[in-house]
């Protein structure tokens, strides 16, 4: 039992990736090999516009080492369930007796030890095997434990669908013979250059053109709501919905970066490296003023407060926002 529990900590214990889909074995050496090649800048990401080279290296090896332990997990349990099996066979009740002692001990050593520790999860995973071993017998049936139920492939399942709505490349031109839906429509748009974005990928991606703004780069972003797509085209602020791809509004054209907090609660946009505008599932919650003359760094979000460094005058100072309110304050850079 506790050789099964060390699988069990080892499989859940693997790194982490957004991809679905089990890798099989000759599918890891790919990624592997594209790693390399993309570490040594050989080949460049289709979609930079949600990993750099160096982050879909690790990508690619975090899902490759991620299902070669699954993979290994799986033989490792088959093995010892087997094992198990047969040591069980005609002792059953000195099996429980053990079984009932093991568990006794092991929320023993995880109140010692404290909540997360080894310890404490070793004894849920236990808890967790003695239930679905007493639902078994309480049912008269012996239906497997499902692998994928015990090792859910991936911790976050909404990055793998998020990512596949916001990848986007840029073309040289309109596809021949597939719809193009003009940002702001022809006609509303003072004149300036278009860029053209296919968005998404597979049955659900789709092309526009975009009037761009007055910036180098661009973005494409989910909005908290998950209605709604921000389209960053050079500089110039596209909120679009998602279902529809219709232009719901235009906001400025000096869009200098996005940013999101990990809980995909707020989402905030730099206009020129000078005021800050923020949405959250509901929509937008303000837009400062001039807070800066240069730009921001050290940005970050903690209790309600947007915090980070404005460039003022020659030097930098220490802001804040208020994320329910916006008000701004600021304080010296010491």
């Amino acid at each position: 039992m506790h050789e099964y529990l060390d699988v069990l900590l080892r499989v859940g214990e693997a790194p982490d990736s957004p991809v679905y889909a089990f890798v099989k074995k000759e599918k890891r050496r790919q990624l592997l090999r594209d790693a390399k090649r993309l570490r040594k800048q050989q080949v460049e990401p289709r979609y930079k516009n949600l990993h750099s080279a160096e982050e879909l290296a690790d990508l690619y090896e975090r899902t490759a080492r991620r299902d070669e332990i699954r993979e290994q997990g799986q033989r490792d349990l088959q093995r010892i369930l087997a094992e198990m099996k047969r040591v069980r066979k005609g002792k059953e009740a000195e099996v429980e007796k053990a079984l009932e002692t093991l568990l006794n001990e092991s929320a023993r050593t995880a109140i010692e030890h404290g909540p997360g520790s080894e310890a404490d999860r070793r004894h849920r995973l236990l808890h967790y095997l003695w239930w679905f071993g007493g639902q078994v017998i309480a049912r008269r049936r012996r239906p497997p434990v499902p692998y994928s139920g015990l090792f859910p492939p991936v911790r976050d399942l909404s990055i793998q669908p998020r990512m596949e709505l916001t990848a986007s490349q840029i073309l040289d031109s309109p596809p021949p013979g597939e719809p193009v839906i003009a940002f702001p429509p022809e006609g509303n748009d003072s004149g300036r250059e278009r860029v053209f974005l296919r968005i998404g990928v597979g049955k659900a991606s789709w092309v526009g053109s975009f009037e761009i703004g007055h910036m180098s780069v661009g973005s494409v972003s989910l909005m908290p709501d998950n209605k709604h797509l921000f389209v960053s085209a050079k500089g110039s602020g596209y909120i679009i919905d998602l279902k529809t791809h219709t232009l719901v509004e235009q906001i400025g054209t000096h869009v200098a970066f996005v940013w999101t907090d990990a809980a995909r609660t707020l989402f905030t946009v730099d206009h020129n490296g000078m005021s800050l505008e923020s949405f959250d599932k509901n929509g937008r919650l303000w837009k400062t003023g001039i807070i800066s003359s240069e730009g921001f760094r050290e940005m970050s979000l903690e209790d309600g407060i947007i915090a980070g460094e404005a460039r003022r005058g020659s030097g930098w100072v220490r802001f804040s926002v208020e994320v329910a309110t916006g008000e701004v304050r600021f304080e010296d850079a010491g």
